[in-house]
């Protein structure tokens, strides 16, 4: 996960100069589990703690 984390900071600070606005960090999580993560790849997956597939958080 903390390699995930490195990929994604080091992508964002490459592409920084060619950003406008601000930049929100997209969530994915288990609506049974209540568990949240940071969307990194472009498959969702499963929960590792209950096996329900993952959805994309909305901002609230």
């Amino acid at each position: 996960m903390f390699e995930q984390a490195v990929q994604v900071s080091e992508a964002f600070r490459q592409s920084a100069d060619q950003m406008q606005g601000s930049l929100h960090m997209a969530l994915k999580g288990c609506p049974e589990c209540k568990t949240t993560q940071m969307i990194a790849s472009p498959t969702l997956g499963i929960c590792e703690e209950c096996g329900s597939d993952l959805v994309v958080l909305t901002r609230e």
